[in-house]
């Protein structure tokens, strides 16, 4: 038996070998190598994950180029009309009914029209799927989100932004409050008793807290849009157009929104924190806010902003059930030059395999619908929010929630409502009279 070769003594066993069947093998092509450039934001782009395939693939080099969501908006667009280096472009959901419309589906690549490569079959995705074949993996609100109006498929999920309660046992104990997840999430059934247990809370922080700006919750402007994504209809319902009809002038939820917001302003619950900011970071780590109202992904932002909280959170239902807050589609830009590598990228680090260890590690909870009934998933708990079984929670909230219709300034309309709130958050202006303005500059929006 021999037990080793040397490299060379190697090579000319197998050319003998090949000369005795009077063949000579030629040594294996190395794939080319591959740079694959994606325009993200965020944490789109996992770097283990990232690592991961680049150890898969070592001829593929992968450089994402992180921008905030609005710019990389408009990078898009002026890139859809002169070219650019990018292989894959994320966008987030807000800017879907932006880019399905019209003719801007043909500034991406119809992913119907690729297929996988082998390249990645000992990995578990197996060659010749389509996005037609892996349409199946997903939750079918959220594949539609990628979905132009021509039915050309122009991005794939990454994650679905399920909303829930992340709130601080021991700040719930000093204020008298149940600590538990089942009892917690039974004290606010409705938003205004949501609002009520904020009010109980806040009237135990004694004067030095309340000055110090303490309060329930982060920052009550955020529940505007928890309340919207309730809905079915926010500022468009389909009407068979790829536009859609306009509503956000008779739309009741847009109303109740508003009012549940405004209230939640006005019964001095917030602690006025804006989050992402580093008063929101600093605020985190030092009680200022018992309740945060927390996508699935920004649970990982917690982690790293506060390690020390570990073990004094826990997760509780959102008020009414079924939430969803953010989430992102990948797509590829009909001017990419490496179509094939992106999409054999993007079909390996979006499957459900993929999805499940992101979640596991970053907390971004899986649009691939397949592992919903997945122990894998559902017994997952997280040790930093006191064991909590969060694939559980957040899989239970996101199949309460109904798809709603993006429209192509969906973006533009919730910014304008969310100056509005800030006006009457800064007491610049009445309720009443903000709202008003909000309408007045949403109609300017359709007169340019």
């Amino acid at each position: 038996m021999i037990k080793s070769l040397t490299r060379n003594s190697f090579l000319g066993a197998l050319i003998a070998v090949a000369v005795s069947v009077g063949v000579i093998a030629a040594p294996a092509k190395a794939a080319d190598p591959v740079t694959l450039t994606i325009w993200t934001f965020g944490e789109v782009i996992q770097p283990g994950l990232q690592r991961e395939y680049q150890k898969l693939h070592p001829e593929v080099k992968i450089v994402p180029i992180k921008n905030d969501v609005d710019p990389l908006h408009q990078k898009t667009i002026l890139s859809c009309q002169t070219g650019g280096p990018a292989d894959i472009i994320a966008f987030e959901t807000p800017y879907s009914g932006y880019w399905r419309t019209g003719n801007r589906p043909n500034c991406f690549q119809d992913l119907r029209q690729l297929k996988t490569s082998d390249t990645n079959v000992s990995a578990g995705v197996a060659a010749g799927l389509s996005a037609n074949e892996i349409k199946k993996n997903y939750l079918p609100w959220r594949w539609e989100q990628g979905v132009a109006f021509n039915d050309s498929v122009i991005g794939i999920p990454t994650d679905v932004g399920g909303l829930q309660v992340a709130y601080r046992t021991d700040l719930f104990k000093k204020a008298g409050l149940p600590t538990d997840r089942a009892s917690v999430s039974k004290l606010w059934p409705t938003w205004d008793k949501f609002i009520e247990t904020g009010q109980r809370y806040v009237s135990k922080l004694t004067p030095a807290e309340k000055k110090s700006g303490k309060g329930f919750i982060d920052d009550a402007g955020s529940i505007y849009a928890a309340v919207m994504n309730q809905g079915t209809v926010k500022y468009y319902q389909p009407d068979g157009t790829d536009r859609g009809k306009l509503v956000y002038k008779t739309n009741p939820q847009i109303k109740k929104a508003w009012d549940t917001t405004v209230k939640a302003l006005n019964s001095g619950i917030g602690a006025r924190l804006g989050q992402f900011t580093s008063d929101w970071n600093i605020g985190m780590n030092k009680g200022a806010m018992a309740t945060i109202l927390a996508p699935a992904w920004m649970l990982d932002y917690i982690k790293k902003q506060a390690p020390d909280t570990k073990g004094k959170w826990d997760i509780a239902d959102l008020p009414v059930g079924g939430g969803n807050q953010g989430g992102t589609q990948l797509a590829i830009p009909s001017y990419s030059k490496n179509k094939q590598a992106a999409f054999d990228f993007l079909t390996w680090y979006l499957a459900p395999e993929q999805q499940l260890k992101v979640f596991k590690t970053y907390g971004l909870f899986p649009s691939t619908s397949v592992l919903y009934d997945d122990a894998a998933l559902l017994d997952y708990k997280d040790e930093f929010f006191s064991n909590a079984p969060v694939g559980q929670i957040y899989t239970k909230g996101v199949l309460k929630l109904k798809p709603i219709f993006e429209g192509e300034l969906q973006r533009k309309i919730d910014s304008t409502f969310g100056a509005g709130l800030g006006r009457v958050a800064s007491k610049k202006m009445t309720p009443e009279k903000s709202y008003a303005l909000v309408i007045s500059d949403i109609d300017k929006l359709f007169k340019n």
